[in-house]
């Protein structure tokens, strides 16, 4: 299969950027659906169809289709709330239209956010769902546009659901939050039970990068995680920086902190926060690791080393 054409969307974030790299590396043609070409380097291997989802040119996107055999939908607003739903969603249902009828696979990024992690005491793919953002609803709201086209027009797809991505580019800022109060000698008493939902980003792009290529996949969701207690993440971060406790606060009130925007004034999502700090709901990825014959891997204690020196 070595030589087809793969199309992406969203080659300039994280996965992205990472996954064109791994797929040219083992011998794929890459063709870039982009806004702005010229944020790329020249690739022999990488054609470029410049066009704006919300307001595509037909003719263009039709190019973009007919020479592709896979479509990885990864491109996603994850800042601006007020464009979260005609980008994410409705950007979403214009290339799930456009693939209707064909035999062209998408491989679509959503969220494990879609689910409801209060309900739930362990999430698997069958699992309750409810949103407490925008941003979680519009991955909801094209998880079930693709189950309707699978239904109605026969599309193959393959859904995706990542937990919280970890990597040195990541835009979650709970890492460097999380480094800071270590660094000043802060120390939490978060509950015992407090689960970290995280995921290594070397993790996901490798799932991604090989997925696509197994037929037992299509018209299935997999959840991606990589679970760990907060409690022990902490310890992990603390070994990492070399730095002894010297405050311990509560729980309460630390909240309270929050709520005070002391600690966190530049972050406009304090409930978001709350959400985290309180998860004590797991993440099965048994169907994943199954399907890919190895367990996802936990090495946090190697990710915080290089993180905090490459923040330094």
């Amino acid at each position: 299969m070595k030589g087809i054409a793969l199309g992406i969307t969203g080659a300039s974030g994280i996965i992205g950027s990472k996954l064109c790299k791994n797929l040219l590396e083992s011998g794929y043609v890459i063709h870039i659906l982009t806004r702005n070409p010229d944020n790329f380097k020249k690739e022999p291997k990488v054609k470029f169809f410049k066009i704006d989802l919300l307001n595509p040119d037909k003719n263009i996107l039709a190019d973009f289709i007919k020479s592709i055999k896979f479509l990885f939908h990864l491109a996603s607003e994850l800042n601006d709330e007020s464009k979260m739903m005609k980008t994410n969603y409705h950007g979403t249902r214009i290339l799930v239209d456009s693939i209707k009828n064909k035999s062209i696979p998408l491989i679509y990024l959503s969220s494990i956010g879609v689910f409801d992690f209060v309900k739930s005491k362990q999430i698997n793919e069958n699992s309750y769902k409810k949103q407490l953002n925008i941003y979680e609803k519009t991955k909801f709201l094209s998880e079930q546009y693709i189950f309707k086209s699978q239904k109605k027009y026969n599309t193959k797809f393959i859904i995706l659901r990542p937990s919280i991505i970890l990597d040195f580019k990541m835009k979650s800022k709970i890492i460097d939050y999380l480094i800071i109060l270590t660094r000043f000698g802060i120390k939490i008493k978060f509950s015992k039970k407090t689960i970290a939902n995280f995921v290594l980003l070397d993790d996901v792009v490798k799932i991604i990068s090989k997925i696509f290529e197994k037929e037992k996949a299509l018209c299935q969701s997999y959840n991606i995680s990589s679970d760990i207690l907060l409690e022990d993440f902490l310890l992990k971060t603390s070994d990492v920086i070399k730095r002894k406790t010297y405050i311990n606060l509560s729980f309460n009130f630390f909240f309270k902190l929050i709520d005070l925007s002391i600690l966190f004034r530049l972050l406009k999502k304090n409930n978001d926060i709350k959400r985290f700090f309180n998860n004590t709901c797991k993440i099965s990825c048994q169907k994943i690791e199954s399907l890919m014959g190895e367990k996802l891997s936990s090495d946090y204690y190697n990710f915080l080393n290089n993180y905090t020196k490459n923040r330094r």
